[in-house]
């Protein structure tokens, strides 16, 4: 049964922009090809990714990456049950982190998954307190 794994933004946005350490969350992609990881990223994540791109470059370079992402392979997860609420409320009431944070750590938990990110500063906390198991990207 192959590991799994959930993608936040910042990891994903390390990969398209080839930002230090890009090479770790290819390298994951890369096992995802081949049937060794499942690769899952929520909405709301591929949602602030959006909105980077769009800022950034405008509405066709947004709505491109967003296509891309759609064809990589990565496992979009678009639900989020009550069981996964109230764990994301769980951990966003007793961390200092965004909602959208609290909810990734809320899925890697959920999904029995390593999460995969470069947000060191917001979720070493977490790892430490033993809440998320992590997969850092740089």
């Amino acid at each position: 049964m192959p590991e799994v794994y959930v993608l936040d933004s910042s990891a994903l946005l390390t990969y398209l922009n080839k930002e230090r350490g890009w090479q770790s969350v290819a390298k994951l992609l890369t096992r995802m090809l081949s049937d060794e990881a499942d690769v899952l990223l929520h909405h709301i994540h591929l949602g602030e990714i959006y909105y980077v791109f769009y800022r950034r470059a405008g509405k066709a370079r947004a709505e491109e990456v967003l296509a891309d992402v759609q064809h990589i392979g990565i496992k979009l997860q678009d639900r989020v049950p009550l069981a996964l609420v109230r764990e994301a409320g769980r951990i966003k009431a007793s961390y200092q982190l965004s909602y959208a944070d609290a909810l990734v750590v809320g899925l890697a938990r959920w999904r029995g998954a390593r999460l995969v990110s470069c947000d060191r500063r917001e979720l070493e906390p977490l790892e430490a307190a033993g809440e998320v198991a992590m997969l850092w990207g740089r």
